[in-house]
């Protein structure tokens, strides 16, 4: 047996490691999902004076990687399961490789030549996009804190924690736009050095954090997977399937709001208050992930994780469809009342994180158990690609929305008025289909077999053959 430190994993150094690993991982999220399209269909040069065709190529962009993401996220999954243990751990190497490759093309993803041609500007997002998912995708946080302990309660720990000092990440995403507005000018702001500020930093403090984790010992003893166990995984681990059913489904709704919001904000309260209405958005983004997160540890005290899910699922549904039905008939130009709406839902969207997580590393210990391997890496980087696709098919929802409106940015930033048909347009993507998404991750939720005693037994279970395994493996 290895020797940790005094109360691992919640010994300071673990701790701080734990908190600040993810950093980077979070940084690349809001990156793709908050900033790239509207760099790109906005900002970037790329076919200015073309309407419509910088939207048609942030939409095709970031859909077509998630196609690549389909296969390069399972086959990177797989590889790191079978990667021998080194001495720093199995998914150790991958995070602090992924963090570092990962933060640097974040930078070159914005920083786009312009002494090149369109088709070339166009080339070169496409091959540093895919780069970047990859380094993003092998940033396997999940996996390597599922190895520190099997307790729920330290569990929630690990993952609570790392959640809120990322929204760390998020405070300064609520000021992007103020701060590139800063670096560069109202009409004009300097999004390239405002990615430079930002990513440099949390890139350094990440791989500080990721050198100061020690891998733990609960999945030491499982045997590398063979490439049909993943099969075998699909056909035995009804837990990992069901989740994927409501994930995919019920991802939707941060996706689509994440995607859309900034839009809706930019016009339906004025172009020119864009930098500081996206600061409070991105402000009231932290508040209620921070908020959710609390309280859904708290909950875990008393109700399962699968019953927290339900609740937020279910919760979200009618303050989302007063949203859509307000929008339809009268568009929402009162920041205040779309602040606070939307606020409630993304409270319940932050508060199924520490739930969405346990159950997903219950469908790791569901492997060790049947299959004798965890295959974590393979079960993140299968959630990692749902999350990628959501995003994507999110993006081309809201593109959809852009070009049947013909959607100009430059017309529009110069337009005395804006038409209520762009934000009706938006308003389905950010108010109707999260709803009908909602309910219906909500209605799947119920087919997941580790309720009760049914979860109960699994522990015992897998208890019972570590406890025998290591007696084997003590004996002379």
């Amino acid at each position: 047996m290895k020797d940790y430190p005094k109360n691992y994993p919640l010994d300071p150094r673990t701790f701080f490691g734990i908190n600040t690993m993810g950093l980077i991982s979070t940084t690349a999220y809001y990156l793709y999902t908050a900033v790239l399209m509207m760099f790109i269909t906005d900002y970037s040069g790329i076919y200015a004076g073309i309407p419509g065709k910088a939207a048609a190529v942030a939409t095709t962009l970031l859909f077509v990687g998630r196609l690549w993401d389909a296969v390069n996220d399972l086959w990177t999954g797989y590889v790191i399961d079978i990667s021998p243990r080194t001495r720093w751990g199995k998914f150790k190497p991958y995070v602090l490789a992924g963090t570092f490759f990962a933060g640097i093309l974040g930078i070159m993803l914005f920083h786009i030549p312009q002494d090149i041609s369109d088709f070339g500007k166009e080339v070169y997002l496409y091959v540093v996009y895919f780069l970047f998912m990859l380094a993003y995708t092998i940033i396997v946080t999940v996996p390597l804190t599922s190895t520190m302990s099997s307790d729920q309660e330290i569990r929630s720990k690990l993952i609570s924690w790392p959640r809120i000092t990322s929204n760390v990440v998020g405070v300064v995403f609520a000021f992007f736009m103020a701060i590139a507005t800063f670096l560069g000018t109202k009409k004009n702001p300097n999004i390239p050095l405002t990615v430079d500020v930002i990513v440099i930093p949390f890139l350094i403090i990440a791989l500080i954090g990721g050198f100061m984790v020690k891998e733990g010992p609960v999945a030491e003893g499982t045997k590398p997977p063979k490439l049909r166990d993943i099969g075998r995984m699909v056909k035995i681990n009804k837990p990992f399937r069901v989740n994927l059913y409501f994930t995919f489904v019920g991802g939707f709704v941060w996706a689509l709001l994440t995607a859309t919001s900034l839009y809706y904000i930019k016009y339906a309260f004025g172009v020119a208050n864009l930098g500081i209405q996206s600061m409070y958005f991105g402000l009231l983004t932290l508040v209620t992930l921070v908020g959710g997160t609390l309280i859904s540890q708290k909950a875990m005290k008393y109700i399962s994780a699968l019953r927290g899910i339900q609740l937020c699922y279910l919760g979200m549904v009618p303050f989302l469809l007063l949203m859509f039905a307000i929008n339809e008939f009268h568009v929402i130009h009162n920041p205040w009342l779309f602040y606070v709406l939307i606020g409630i839902v993304m409270t319940l969207a932050g508060a199924q994180f520490v739930p969405a997580n346990l159950i997903i590393m219950e469908t790791m210990d569901y492997n060790r158990l049947k299959l004798n391997s965890g295959m974590e890496a393979t079960i993140n980087a299968v959630n990692m690609f749902l999350q990628k696709l959501q995003s994507g098919l999110a993006t081309i929802g809201v593109g959809a929305a852009l070009l049947l409106v013909g959607y100009n940015a430059q017309t529009l930033e110069k337009a005395a008025h804006i038409p209520d048909s762009l934000l009706q347009s938006l308003g389905v993507v950010l108010f109707g289909l999260p709803a009908v998404f909602s309910f219906i991750a909500y209605l799947l939720t119920k087919q997941y077999p580790l309720q009760g005693e049914a979860r109960t037994k699994m522990y015992a279970e897998l208890a019972a053959k570590t406890t025998a395994a290591q007696k084997k493996a003590d004996q002379p």
